[in-house]
């Protein structure tokens, strides 16, 4: 898979909104009308906390921007809450003629950073809002996943909801701060809303070198798995990665296919990281966060198409 790199979208310099001052983070693209990607987005504010945007793109031309929210969609949660510094959008899901949308939540602790569960919020509008389904995490912590349970990813296939995410459980150092370790896990549920009592199973660990594992994407095509995701090393930072699985639980990873690197300069010279593929009739994007986890912008990139 060559990705050819088309260019930078946007940063925070190209709206000016008050809630958007840093990060542009996990792009989510979604298929608003014939001809236009909607790209849900997390906008970070002055203090980084970041709230739910949308910027609509031309289908045919995603560096045309052709509309933008001027409010969050999904805002903070209250104090005190498990969403109140920060929600990231990760996946969508369509049933009964509305959108659901899988949320990570961030809150600053003490003796950690920080804590990231999972919510979920539903849209009756076509996507033009959203409202939580409860004001506590659909995926909260467990005796073995403590600080993270997040990234969440949900596939509906044959009346199961199967889900992919993010698992931590410790943390490290990454000679420059505490980071958290976290690999990748798979649930399956008959309810799209219930999650907590169910036993995840590993679907990709860790390797040699790495911390991270995070924002699965998974396209279920002729029967095979296959899974886009971020890889966060000691050596490169923020990387994507590919993986292929036949059951869609233990994934084999293929990461030297996903044929994307930095660049030698610009937005995406350090880091290419949350990657989200969209198709459509002719062709296959790639939306992806730049520098210093998407504070040097959003660009995307084209599949190349085979000769």
């Amino acid at each position: 898979m060559k990705w050819i790199k088309k260019g930078f979208i946007c940063d925070h310099n190209t709206f000016d909104l008050s809630w958007f001052k840093k990060n542009t983070m996990t792009p989510l693209p979604y298929r608003y009308n014939e001809n236009t990607i909607r790209l849900y987005l997390t906008f970070c504010d002055e203090e980084n906390a970041g709230r739910v945007g949308y910027i609509d793109l031309d289908i045919n031309n995603p560096s045309k921007i052709i509309g933008h929210s001027k409010e969050p969609v999904l805002d903070v949660g209250a104090l005190g809450m498990f969403d109140e510094h920060g929600v990231l959008p990760t996946s969508l899901l369509q049933e009964d003629n509305k959108l659901y949308m899988y949320y990570s939540a961030y809150q600053k602790q003490v003796s950690v950073p920080y804590t990231i569960f999972s919510g979920l919020a539903v849209s009756e509008d076509g996507g033009n809002s959203f409202k939580r389904i409860s004001i506590v995490p659909i995926l909260d912590r467990t005796d073995k996943e403590l600080f993270q349970r997040s990234a969440i990813e949900v596939l509906k296939i044959d009346n199961v909801y199967k889900m992919w995410y993010t698992s931590g459980n410790g943390w490290t150092e990454n000679h420059i701060k505490a980071v958290p370790e976290y690999d990748l896990k798979y649930m399956e549920s008959k309810n799209p809303a219930k999650w907590n009592d169910i036993k995840p199973q590993l679907s990709i660990p860790l390797d040699e070198g790495e911390y991270g594992l995070t924002m699965p994407q998974v396209l279920f095509e002729d029967g095979t798995y296959k899974m886009f995701y971020s890889i966060r090393s000691f050596s490169k930072g923020y990387r994507l990665g590919y993986a292929e699985s036949t059951d869609g639980i233990r994934f084999k990873r293929l990461d030297h296919l996903m044929d994307i690197d930095v660049s030698p300069s610009g937005f995406d010279s350090e880091m290419v990281c949350f990657g989200k593929v969209f198709k459509t009739s002719s062709k296959t994007y790639l939306f992806y966060c730049g520098n210093h986890y998407g504070i040097g912008g959003l660009g995307y990139a084209e599949l190349e198409e085979n000769k």
